[in-house]
This record gives C-alpha cells, sequence and structure tokens, in this order.
C-alpha cells in the first residue's frame, strides 16, 4: 500500500467545505435520479455527480416537465476536479449518479450568508463534492475507506485489499500492491469484486491481478520495496510477548485473532515493543512475514484535524494543490510522531539495529509483506517489533526461508459487470491509460480474470492505481479550532498529548460507529 499514512495529507482530501446547522434548519436530501421530482425547486442548490466522475454544482434550477433536462446557473468540474464550465448549463437525468440538495429555509440570515460563502469558496479551489453523510449525522468519526476488494476465500467473498489508501487527491494518485494471501479461487478463473463503501468518489486508473508462480509447498510474499519471494519452511514464533506478556497464540496464524493494545491515556505517541523468538531453522537467508493493518487511531486523527481546520480547509487544499512543500511538512507532522512497524534485529553490542519500518495504511485489510533479515547468527532467532501503542492490530508473525525472488504475471481484466450487467465501458476505462473509472457510494463492479494455469500454482496480489475524494460531514465545520490546528502541525507531540484523554475515553465508540455507518454492506 502506499507509505503514507491518511492523516499526512489529510487537508487534500477535503472534496468541498458545507456549514450545516441542526436538521431543523439545512435540509439535506440524497437523492437518485429517479428522485429527483421530489426536490423542491425552493432548495438553495442542486448538486449533480454524474456518471463519468464530474461534478455539477447549480444556485439556480430548474427540471424541464418531462422530467429530463436538468437546467440552472453554475460550475462544471471535471474527474480531476478542474473547472470546465460556468454559468448557465443544461444536462440530461440520466447522466447522474446521484442528486443532493439542501435547503436553508428558516435558517437564520447570518448562518445563510456563511453557508453562501463556504460552497463558494469549494468552487473557487476546483472541489466540488458538497455532501454530508446522513449517516453520520450523530458522530463525524465514521467509516471512510479507499476501493474494498473482495475475493472468495473458498467459501465466501472475502474483504482481502483495500487499494491505494493514502490517494486522497489528484496529486497523491498511487500505484499500491497488496496480497490476495487467503484468496482460494477454483481452476483459472478469478472474480473480484470492487466496491465503493464509504461517501467518497473514487477514481480509479487500474486493477491487475499480479499471478506469481510458485512451486508446491512454497508461498509467494512482497517486499515493502515490491520484490517478490518465493519462500517456505513458514514458522510460528516460540515465544512472543509484548507488554500485556505472552502473545503468541494471537501471532501463531493468519486467523483473523489480532494483537493489538490500548492507547496510553497520556501520549498517543508512546511507543510499545513486542519480541519474537524463532528457532534457528531458517538458514542464511531469512525473512519476516507480518500481516497486519491498523486501528482506527489514525481515522480519529485525521478526523480531528479535519475539524480543526473548518472553513480553512480551503486554503491548504489550495497550498496543497501548488505544491507548497511548507504545507505538506505541516500537513505530515502528525504521521511522522505515529511512524510504522519497525522492524529490529540484535546489534551484537546489547543492542537493536533496525532493518526497515512498515507503513501500511488502512484500518479494514490485512496486507501481508516479508522484510528480508540479516544473516543470522547461531541460536534462535530474535526480532523484535517498536511501534505505537494502539496503532496497529497484528494478526500474524512468521520466520521463512527466502529461495528465489520470482516475476509476477500481470493481467487485466477480460470483463468487467457493474452489478448484473455486463460492462463493456469501464472495463475500457481499466484498460485505457488515459481514462479512469469513476464510481459513487454503493457502487459494486465485479472484475473477471484469467489466470495463466491452475490458480493453485499462483500467488495472487491485487496491483491498483487512483485516488479519491472524501465527502465533507456535517461535523467537522462546527469544530473549528484554529489554534488546536496550529498545535497539530507545529507541535504535533503535544497535539497527540492533548488528544490521548479523549481518544482513550471514545475509543469504544469509535469503532461501533465506524462500522455502523459503512455505506454499502458486503
Amino acid at each position: 500500500m502506499a507509505r503514507t499514512i491518511r492523516l499526512l495529507v489529510v487537508a487534500v482530501l477535503i472534496p468541498s467545505l458545507l456549514l450545516v446547522g441542526c436538521a431543523p434548519s439545512l435540509q439535506h436530501g440524497l437523492l437518485w435520479p429517479n428522485q429527483l421530482h421530489e426536490v423542491s425547486e425552493k432548495s438553495t442548490y442542486l448538486n449533480a455527480h454524474l456518471r463519468d466522475g464530474s461534478f455539477i454544482a447549480l444556485v439556480a434550477w430548474t427540471v424541464d416537465p418531462a422530467g429530463r433536462t436538468v437546467t440552472g446557473v453554475g460550475q462544471r468540474l471535471d474527474e480531476n476536479r478542474r473547472l470546465v464550465a460556468s454559468g448557465s448549463l443544461s444536462f440530461p437525468v440520466d447522466s447522474v449518479a446521484l442528486f443532493e440538495s439542501n435547503s436553508t429555509e428558516g435558517m437564520p440570515p447570518a448562518m445563510k450568508a456563511l453557508t453562501v460563502i463556504l460552497v463558494s469558496a469549494a468552487v473557487v479551489v476546483g472541489m466540488g463534492l458538497l455532501i454530508i453523510a446522513i449517516a453520520c449525522v450523530s458522530n463525524p468519526k465514521c467509516f471512510g475507506s479507499c476501493p474494498t476488494f473482495y475475493v472468495t476465500d473458498g467459501e465466501k467473498p472475502a474483504l482481502q485489499a483495500e487499494g491505494f489508501s493514502a490517494s486522497v487527491a489528484p496529486a497523491l494518485e498511487a500505484t499500491d500492491v497488496d496480497a490476495l494471501y487467503r484468496a482460494r479461487p477454483r481452476g483459472r478463473d478469478l472474480e473480484v469484486t470492487m466496491k465503493n463503501e464509504a461517501l467518497e468518489t473514487h477514481v480509479v486508473r487500474f486493477v491487475h491481478v499480479l499471478a506469481a508462480p510458485r512451486a508446491e509447498g512454497t508461498r509467494v510474499f512482497a517486499t515493502p520495496e515490491g520484490a517478490f519471494w518465493q519462500a517456505d519452511r513458514l514458522r510460528s514464533p516460540l515465544r512472543a510477548t509484548g507488554a500485556e506478556g505472552d502473545c503468541g497464540a494471537a501471532l501463531a496464524a493468519f486467523d483473523g485473532t489480532e494483537r493489538t493494545s490500548a492507547v496510553d491515556s497520556t501520549d498517543l505517541a508512546a511507543r510499545e515493543t513486542v519480541d519474537l523468538e524463532f528457532d534457528a531453522g531458517a538458514g542464511e537467508d531469512p525473512g519476516l512475514v507480518i500481516a497486519s493493518r491498523q486501528t482506527l487511531l489514525t481515522t480519529y486523527l485525521f478526523y480531528e484535524t479535519l475539524a480543526a481546520m473548518g472553513s480553512s480547509a480551503g486554503r491548504w487544499i489550495a497550498a496543497l494543490g501548488r505544491g507548497d512543500a511548507g504545507a505538506r511538512d505541516r500537513t505530515s507532522a502528525l504521521g511522522r510522531e505515529l511512524g510504522g512497524i519497525e522492524v529490529l534485529v540484535p546489534d551484537g553490542d546489547g543492542g537493536w539495529s533496525r532493518v526497515c519500518e512498515l507503513n501500511e495504511t488502512g484500518p479494514l485489510a490485512t496486507d501481508v509483506k516479508l522484510v528480508p533479515l540479516p544473516k543470522p547468527g547461531p541460536g534462535p532467532v530474535h526480532i523484535r517489533l517498536r511501534m505505537t501503542r494502539g496503532l496497529f492490530r497484528l494478526d500474524w508473525a512468521a520466520l521463512a526461508r527466502l529461495d528465489r525472488r520470482v516475476e509476477p504475471v500481470r493481467l487485466e481484466p477480460v470483463a468487467v459487470r457493474r452489478g448484473d450487467t455486463l460492462d463493456a465501458g469501464s472495463r475500457q476505462a481499466l484498460l485505457d491509460p488515459a481514462r479512469v473509472l469513476v464510481t459513487q457510494p454503493g457502487d459494486v463492479f465485479t472484475l473477471a480474470y484469467r489466470l495463466p494455469g491452475e490458480a493453485a500454482g499462483y500467488e495472487l496480489f491485487l496491483e491498483s492505481r487512483g485516488y479519491y475524494l472524501e465527502w465533507m460531514r456535517e461535523g467537522w465545520i462546527a469544530q473549528e479550532d484554529p489554534g488546536r490546528l496550529m498545535t497539530m502541525m507545529l507541535a504535533p507531540r503535544q497535539a497527540l498529548r492533548d488528544l490521548a484523554p479523549a481518544y482513550a475515553r471514545e475509543q469504544a465508540a469509535l469503532e461501533d460507529w465506524f462500522w455502523k455507518s459503512r455505506y454499502a454492506h458486503p
């Protein structure tokens, strides 16, 4: 996955700004095209999310008597949120994926004026998704994700990957490789279901399957640098010890039983270690296999940063879009403090030497990575993992013998279905480097692949490229706090101390809210 955690680029993922009062004051509607007749033309604005990924924001509008065409005054932005037209606009209803509208009837005049200012500011910086998450009215810390990918585990579709997790703006488009370690397709046919399960717009450049040949009795793993190694002699730890004591049972197998820990209630950047001991059977070429995903700590900090930015978010977006190095450095401050999973080995002098740091983004799908290790000394192999407390869920740790490098075969989809219907246009968008496939909340695509041989002879990985745009939510603007924002950016360690008590109190409720607010259920 992309190397930068989501909060590093928090300012660039806000596609728009929308001030929302209490429910009786600002009435929001999220509608399918065939429901457009339900929208009152007294609504202050009408926004249209088009099937091609573009966006139209209207401040005055009408629908023709037949209900086929919308005409109004506003602005149109392309799939990259660049302004392409303004003034009088007209478009067919059947070109729209989703409408949304708000009415400010009953709002105080000052609130109405500020709403218009914020909407205008959003358009000026080239962003246009003026949506609030209805499912998140009571709690803005809601489900968010990049595209999610489901592949059969031999019995049922299982969540196996989330793509380009940190690519939260066009300038951050990136390629992501995830292991489909639990995939168990039959024969040569493989289906991958791609879902948009959050209030986001996903812009997908391609989705490839990488099929790495493997010998019987071996597995293939990817390193953080993108190399693929065939490996064997996988062994669980003889001992695994964290602050809680023995955690070997949780790390013994990739089975969904995860080892995690509570955050430090006084400092969210406080570190912890997990010590692993393996037998000496890996030979001269050992590698550590780690299956992990993030907790919701970064999600919490991500939303707290959004709330602190409030109406200033547009300025941060503009600065980052201009390539402002200072803005990027400041918005990455919290992420640098949190760090990733450091893999350390004994240095021979009683201390520890760092081999690498894994920075796996995303709280949804567990990914598997391989870390090649230096040649061990005689006796048991000792490895230490060092990470921020409460930041990662560890499902599996194993020591493997590295056999040889392999090169996977890159496969493109041979067919794409949108829902239950074959969609040649979507397939072509994924094959053409000059085009993208744009998905909206609730969209489900099934991508079919043909493997080079029987599935049992290949290790499968998913290679996806794109970016996504998060939709602004109601509670974020109301909590604007410039002073807190500056602390996050200029004194991140202090900010992590300040936020620690609140997160420690809210952690259990956050987990519940996060999953309940999922837009589309598998």
